[in-house]
């Protein structure tokens, strides 16, 4: 069973301390009574009561100190202010003091009383909720800052060991590209040994048909070096730029068959990058397709004009090598030659899944197409 509500009148007036005491008791409350201050300040602190109800005029110790007193032991426990003083003074020197309300003497409905007294004990019992809250909010905010300060030093170490690990990833990357480098390098190197052997062989013989042979490898030997040179140089290990590297290559064969300024070069490569598996028979087949231009369309020393495209349409890469020169032999096919050149072309067109057409057009003109997939 619950107990009831205690209350503590303290007042030297015992007809007041009795009328008070029989009507609350009537009401459900316990009510304890003191005489004077410092009698109830003991009852105070062995019963803990729920509500006061202190006189201000009372020998020996005052209401105002008695309530300064229970400010600083409790400052929740409401304290109601009964006098008959009507001291404007009294009354603020009892709120600065930490009162919950006053009640001027004669009290001549004790109804009031009571209503003072269930308003003071709601708003004390709101302030303990408050309190209680505020202790939980703070607990809860303590938690969660614990929880958040332990998870931000997860996340700082996860963070460090990320950056480490990027770093290990940098440098190992940055280690492996300075080595592809290095392959690349060499591998032009090497190729550029082959072909100046090739070229060397060439001059102690005085066969035409062998010495043509021999350059015709060095033009592809050289081809694939540049290939290799290009990446070499690339800040892109992984992919050609098929725009240098054909300018690259066709310059090196106008010079090579010495029709430099006499055959009139035009590009239109335009945003096209092959990975190397493609770009070298990509850029054997332009070797071989220029290179057959150069001894065939244009006799007797004539000028003309070479074109040279490439181009991405309808997912494909579309290589096209056209002259303005004489023109390929009537029913020429490219698979029935027994050139390697054009062999070559063919067997290289098969490797990246392509087909070659060509046809006479004001000159010979030969198209490749090969799947776009392979570009890089």
């Amino acid at each position: 069973m619950e107990e009831p509500p205690k209350v503590l009148t303290i007042d030297d007036d015992e007809s007041v301390r009795i009328s008070i005491a029989h009507y609350l008791e009537d009401s459900g409350y316990e009510v304890l009574q003191a005489c004077n201050g410092s009698e109830g300040l003991d009852i105070f602190r062995r019963e803990e009561p729920d509500v006061v109800l202190l006189d201000l005029r009372m020998p020996e110790m005052d209401g105002l100190s008695v309530l300064k007193s229970l400010g600083q032991e409790a400052p929740q426990t409401p304290v109601i202010v009964v006098s008959g003083t009507g001291s404007f003074e009294d009354v603020i020197a009892t709120v600065r003091l930490g009162s919950w309300d006053y009640i001027p003497k004669p009290i001549t409905d004790l109804s009031e009383l009571e209503t003072a007294i269930e308003r003071t004990r709601e708003r004390a019992r709101l302030l303990v909720e408050n309190e209680r809250y505020k202790e939980e909010l703070e607990r809860k905010i303590r938690e969660r800052t614990d929880e958040l300060r332990n998870m931000n030093k997860i996340l700082s170490e996860e963070i460090s060991a990320r950056k480490k690990s990027e770093q290990l990833v940098r440098a190992s990357l940055a280690e492996k590209e300075v080595m592809l480098k290095e392959i690349h390098h060499r591998v032009k190197n090497n190729l550029q040994v082959i072909s100046s052997l090739l070229s060397l062989q060439s001059g102690y013989t005085d066969d035409t048909e062998a010495s043509n042979l021999l350059k015709e490898c060095q033009h592809r030997v050289r081809s694939m070096s540049m290939l290799h040179e290009k990446l070499y140089r690339s800040e892109d290990l992984s992919r050609i730029d098929m725009n240098e590297y054909a300018l690259t290559l066709i310059s090196f064969l106008l010079r090579s068959y010495s029709v430099d300024g006499q055959i009139t070069p035009n590009y239109d490569i335009n945003n096209i990058h092959l990975a190397i598996d493609s770009a070298i028979p990509c850029g054997l087949i332009i070797n071989e397709l220029v290179s057959n231009a150069l001894r065939h369309a244009y006799p007797d020393n004539s000028c003309g004009t070479l074109n040279i495209s490439m181009r991405q349409t309808d997912g494909n890469i579309e290589l096209q090598v056209s002259d303005n020169g004489i023109g390929m032999p009537d029913k020429f096919t490219i698979g029935c030659t027994k050139t390697l050149g054009m062999t070559l072309v063919e067997t290289l067109a098969h490797q990246l899944n392509g087909t070659v057409s060509l046809y006479n057009d004001n000159g010979a003109t030969i198209k490749i197409t090969f799947p776009a997939q392979l570009e890089a």
